[in-house]
């Protein structure tokens, strides 16, 4: 065998490596252009080779999905890979390092302490950190955002609404196929004070400018008709800095997919949703939780109503988060805000005894889905509330993720210059 040719046996070309990894060619030229894989040339070939035995120890890195490596036989062998630490591979934006979780670089639960859920929004979405540009959409978009909203169904969940949100903005701006970064950044500052507007109010709103805390100000009243206390407030703030980013979760993906086809941000968000309203979420919904949470009438009812459940098959969803070594940290620090907020103490002190007890059974620590579920619980907030938390604050993730597929997509132009 000539050397050439055992060279090509130990090479695959892009499209191949592309293939393996379960990503477009240009994700993977962008690996290569930071240095996360290296490329060759062979004699009399133009084209851009990769080692296969690096391509392979790439995708058993920390933070890959399951990919598909050729076995002795030439099969495809699925290969199971950890995001147990690591950052995310390919992505700039967030990632897990052992137990934290990290935006650009920064420790998600420190931003608790300085942050504003806008503040940390312009960090995803520029890499540096800055104040707060969340703004409110023009009267007509929320005069458009109010009329569908009456038109729905009184039963639907605030998920649904959110879904027809993003449609309808989409559909109102003339603008959306404008990827350019500075266009994406500023239709992604309206997105989640458009998305709270949608949803009906329980309780008079504030006026406020949207800033600092205001937008945990205003998405209360559309989740309780209680005054909020200022401890409410860090709740409800913390879950949205939280949630804003998790790498490439099943919804990141799904964003991140549609940007690759460069569909305009509100389709990408929507993606989003649509994928993080599923029912087979790995540690189970919010929606899940407080649902079966609200079975409980009393703390001395949790053992039976947990044992009933077991008997039945059901799921005792919201505990245990693959992705880390250790209990989820955004769990733990919106848990320790939960405490804090008041709310139904009856309610406070059943959220406390399931947690004993699952943890003393079962070893199992709660997730973030279990956090959002139980605040939903003790402040009697309408079924799906934690949904729409999540949403719009994963709104801030998946744009950001977004912009970063934009600005590596095949054929991706200049604004308005689009074919």
């Amino acid at each position: 065998m000539s050397l050439t040719a055992r060279r090509r046996d130990d090479v695959m070309p892009v499209s191949q490596a592309a293939k393996m990894l379960g990503v477009k060619p240009a994700t993977v030229y962008a690996y290569i252009s930071r240095g996360l894989l290296s490329s060759t040339r062979l004699p009399e070939d133009r084209r851009s080779w990769i080692s296969r035995a690096e391509v392979e120890a790439f995708a058993r890195r920390p933070g890959a999905r399951p990919v598909a490596l050729s076995g002795t036989d030439g099969d495809p062998v699925l290969l199971e890979t950890t995001a147990a630490s690591g950052p995310v591979a390919g992505s700039d934006v967030g990632g897990i390092v052992g137990h934290r979780l990290l935006y650009r670089g920064r420790d998600a639960t420190d931003l608790l302490k300085s942050g504003s859920y806008g503040a940390v929004a312009e960090l995803l979405w520029t890499g540096r950190p800055g104040t707060s540009q969340l703004r409110l959409p023009e009267q007509p978009t929320r005069d458009l955002l109010a009329t569908l909203q009456d038109t729905m169904p009184t039963a639907s969940l605030p998920l649904d609404r959110l879904k027809a949100a993003a449609v309808l903005l989409g559909a109102s701006d003339p603008f959306r196929y404008d990827l350019s970064r500075s266009a994406v950044i500023s239709i992604a500052r309206t997105l989640a004070p458009a998305f709270v507007e949608s949803l009906p109010a329980r309780a008079p709103a504030r006026e406020a400018q949207l800033e600092g805390d205001s937008l945990a100000t205003r998405l209360w009243s559309k989740l309780s008709d209680a005054e909020p206390s200022p401890a409410q407030l860090s709740l409800l703030s913390g879950a949205l800095i939280l949630l804003a980013e998790h790498g490439l979760g099943p919804s990141t993906r799904a964003a991140r997919e549609a940007a690759g086809s460069e569909a305009d941000p509100y389709s990408v968000v929507l993606a989003g949703t649509s994928v993080a309203s599923g029912l087979l979420l790995g540690g189970g919904s919010s929606l899940a939780v407080q649902a079966w949470l609200e079975e409980i009438d009393s703390v001395t009812e949790v053992p039976q109503v947990l044992a009933d459940r077991l008997v039945r098959g059901d799921r005792v969803s919201g505990f245990g988060q693959p992705r880390y070594p250790g209990p989820d940290p955004r769990a733990a620090a919106l848990m320790t805000l939960l405490a804090d907020s008041g709310g139904d103490q009856d309610r406070q002190h059943i959220v406390r005894e399931v947690v004993d007890l699952v943890r003393s059974r079962r070893d199992l620590a709660p997730n973030a889905e279990f956090a959002l579920g139980a605040m939903c619980f003790v402040h009697r907030m309408p079924r799906g509330a934690g949904e729409a938390v999540f949403v719009i604050a994963r709104s801030a993730g998946w744009i950001a993720h977004a912009i970063e597929e934009y600005e590596t997509a095949p054929g991706t132009n200049p604004p308005f210059t689009r074919g």
